[in-house]
């Protein structure tokens, strides 16, 4: 007896999706006879299609929307079942696509959700997931450092804390909140070496900021190193005619210092050697406050400004030395001056408060963080690309 012939492979495969493959020919159909279509009727079929191609690649971005709108309105519930099927039918596995901020943004939201109710084991292992989805981003290393530091900590800080802080400073050393987090765990175990070391990478830290120069008719922009210790930048002038000799220095959202600014006339033809070299008088703040070895910024419109006397104005270069401090509050400031004289180290202290200008309260220090463009606040809101 003759076997029963085996079904072809394709044509089982053909069956299952018949109506789609119909649908597909149907439409694949339809642009060919419109692309026969007179020009006005073309247009519009074609701007047809592509709005609802942009209706249906911004479907993903809708159901974030309404998973986010959730847990706004505090539905943790309906907001963690609606979370994890999105999560199911598109799983955070890698960060190699231009939608990595979404995955993550669904991640935390479910990690929110989580700790909401009390879940702290289903909290912790989301963000470990975060962690493992981009363990590049130090703000995953932050939030999971922040979460276990909520609901792990008892009578003393976790070690999972710490760990997590530790990595964001890795990732990003001049990561101020984190450096908080990190100096919280050892000043409460009362480890001061650790607090000094901490400081110390801090201070160090390569981080390089912007030094603008403002006036009428004047303006340049300077790279400076964000060290706190004192930079000497030699910047040719071109003042115009009419200018009032005013010059503006800001860093931006960094405290400044001015130790010394001079200038000199331009070289003329057949001199062999630069001018005589002018002091300029001290700079004057502009919403700015004093604080330990700087000029702390109250806002993105503070400065210090220098005035140069009417018959220096036809300087062609200005020399300064310039202090750029990272950004630190005076409480955590404190605390590190506290880790110092426990330490009986007071030339560390001295040389460390050589480079320290700190904001009076972490909220003004977080706000300049904030306004640094590499340093992005918060998480990622769909529509916000």
């Amino acid at each position: 007896m003759a076997a029963p012939a085996r079904p072809i492979a394709w044509l089982g495969m053909v069956r299952r999706h018949e109506r789609r493959l119909a649908g597909l020919w149907l439409g694949l159909s339809l642009l060919l006879l419109g692309s026969f279509a007179v020009g006005s009727v073309r247009v519009r079929l074609l701007a047809t299609i592509g709005r609802a191609a942009d209706w249906w690649d911004a479907r993903w971005d809708r159901r974030l929307v309404a998973g986010g709108q959730m847990v706004a309105q505090g539905r943790f519930d309906q907001a963690i079942g609606y979370l994890e099927q999105l999560d199911r039918i598109f799983p955070a596995r890698t960060s190699r696509y231009g939608r990595d901020q979404e995955r993550e943004y669904l991640l935390r939201l479910l990690a929110q959700s989580y700790e909401a109710l009390g879940r702290k084991g289903r909290t912790m292992a989301v963000w470990s997931h975060l962690v493992a989805f981009d363990s590049l981003n130090y703000r995953n290393h932050f939030g999971s450092a922040r979460a276990a530091e909520r609901l792990l900590s008892g009578w003393a800080e976790a070690p999972e804390a710490r760990d997590g802080y530790a990595r964001a400073l890795r990732l990003l050393p001049s990561h101020l909140p984190s450096l908080r987090g990190y100096l919280r765990f050892y000043m409460d175990r009362g480890e001061f070496r650790e607090v000094r070391e901490a400081y110390r990478v801090y201070l160090d830290a390569f981080l390089v900021g912007s030094l603008t120069i403002r006036g009428d008719g004047v303006s340049a922009a300077h790279s400076v190193r964000v060290d706190g210790r004192p930079h000497e930048l030699l910047i040719p002038l071109t003042p115009v005619d009419g200018w009032n000799g005013t010059l503006t220095f800001s860093a931006g959202p960094y405290p400044l210092a001015i130790e010394e600014a001079s200038v000199s006339p331009p070289m003329r033809v057949g001199q062999t050697a630069p001018g005589q070299e002018h002091l300029l008088p001290a700079p004057i703040a502009a919403r700015m406050i004093q604080s330990g070895a700087g000029w702390v910024p109250e806002d993105s419109s503070a400065g210090l400004r220098v005035v140069v006397p009417p018959e220096w104005r036809d300087a062609g270069s200005l020399r300064l030395r310039v202090r750029v401090f990272n950004l630190i509050d005076e409480a955590s400031w404190k605390q590190f001056v506290k880790g110092y004289r426990n330490l009986l180290d007071y030339d560390g202290l001295a040389e460390a408060e050589r480079r320290t200008a700190p904001f009076r309260s972490p909220a003004a220090a977080d706000s300049a963080f904030a306004r640094l463009d590499w340093a992005p606040g918060g998480v990622f809101v769909p529509g916000t690309k």
